[in-house]
């Protein structure tokens, strides 16, 4: 069985293909992102209807670990553009973000990013907010927020992490997408397995995590997250100032709208 919470949508651009959708397997929820033609590039719906899986997982008994992955052959491309079209300096979508990344930090279950194809800019991040990455071998990670006209913050914090600051700061201003080999060696995930075996690897390993003393996974995961907190409100108070002069500035106008221009 699958139930699918589609995001709704007030503006004059067709967002509403985009889904989010839960299914199990054992005691594992499979979530994934969805939005045919857009490489599952997902919307504030689309956001509120993935924490909202969150919740529910994290309150079933039944569910002893969570994989999240993406439709067809990507995972997630990030913020859908064509929503971002229509934003100002005061629509709260980072606000929104902080509350999803947190939730899924402090998440007292096992998460496991199934990374099938593409994950970009907040795609990306996603992932890297899992505890553990299966990658596809047609995988690609990236940082490409800059290339929209959009401030580079919380992904190039939770990009330094992983790769340490000057890496960061070089992978975040390129907007380079690393293929999956590379981004193995360089710590963005944790595996690379063929293109059509990423959710099994995946679900393997969430059923190897459930298995263990949920207390003792809980516990050693909540030390982790709240030694993570401190710096992670920082950045985001951050990141909301950065992005309000992006806007303000035009710049996340005058970037999505090329981009979307190149793409028409």
């Amino acid at each position: 069985m699958s139930k699918t919470a589609s995001n709704d949508s007030a503006h004059k651009l067709d967002l509403s293909l985009g889904s989010i959708s839960v299914d199990r397997d054992g005691g594992a929820s499979i979530i994934t992102v969805s939005s045919p033609g857009r490489l599952n590039a997902w919307t504030r719906g689309m956001r509120a209807d993935l924490l909202a899986a969150l919740r529910d997982a994290a309150q079933d008994s039944a569910v002893r670990a969570v994989v999240i992955t993406g439709a067809g052959e990507a995972f997630c491309s990030g913020q859908d553009l064509n929503e971002i079209a229509t934003w100002t300096a005061s629509t709260p979508w980072i606000g929104e973000i902080e509350e999803l990344y947190r939730f899924i930090l402090e998440f007292p279950k096992p998460t496991i990013a199934a990374v099938n194809g593409v994950a970009a800019g907040s795609g990306m991040q996603l992932a890297l907010l899992c505890d553990y990455r299966v990658a596809a071998k047609r995988a690609k990670l990236g940082q490409t927020e800059v290339k929209w006209g959009l401030a580079s913050i919380t992904g190039t914090w939770l990009l330094a992490q992983v790769v340490g600051p000057q890496r960061a700061r070089a992978l975040a201003l390129t907007g380079q997408l690393l293929e999956a080999s590379q981004a193995l060696t360089e710590g963005l995930v944790d595996e690379v397995v063929a293109d059509d075996k990423v959710l099994a690897a995946a679900l393997g390993l969430a059923g190897q995590m459930a298995s263990y003393e949920p207390e003792a996974f809980r516990i050693s995961k909540r030390w982790m997250s709240d030694r993570f907190m401190p710096q992670f409100w920082e950045v985001f108070r951050e990141a909301r100032a950065a992005h309000r002069e992006a806007f303000e500035r035009g710049s996340a106008h005058r970037g999505v709208a090329g981009f979307l221009g190149r793409h028409a």
